[in-house]
């Protein structure tokens, strides 16, 4: 199973629009492991993310802020072409 993290800072304005890309790919992927949670300090360090929200798959950093549905679906699919 496939692997989505999106991380957040926890109240931000994009929070919301981050939980709701999730759930739109989420019943696009049903298969697929997505969650939303606040980004921690070893998430900065060890992935140098600075920009939030940022979405990894199976931890490598994908976009930073809110990408287009299209563009991430084609994204994720793709990947799991290549790696099923």
């Amino acid at each position: 199973m496939a692997r989505l993290d999106i991380l957040v800072h926890r109240g931000c304005l994009s929070e919301q629009s981050a939980r709701a890309l999730a759930q739109e790919i989420q019943q696009e992927l049903p298969a697929w492991d997505i969650d939303v949670r606040a980004a921690n300090k070893e998430d900065c360090g060890a992935l140098g993310v600075l920009v939030f929200p940022a979405f990894l798959l199976e931890r490598l950093v994908l976009p930073t802020g809110i990408p287009r549905k299209e563009w991430l679906l084609a994204r994720l699919k793709e990947w799991e072409r290549g790696n099923s």
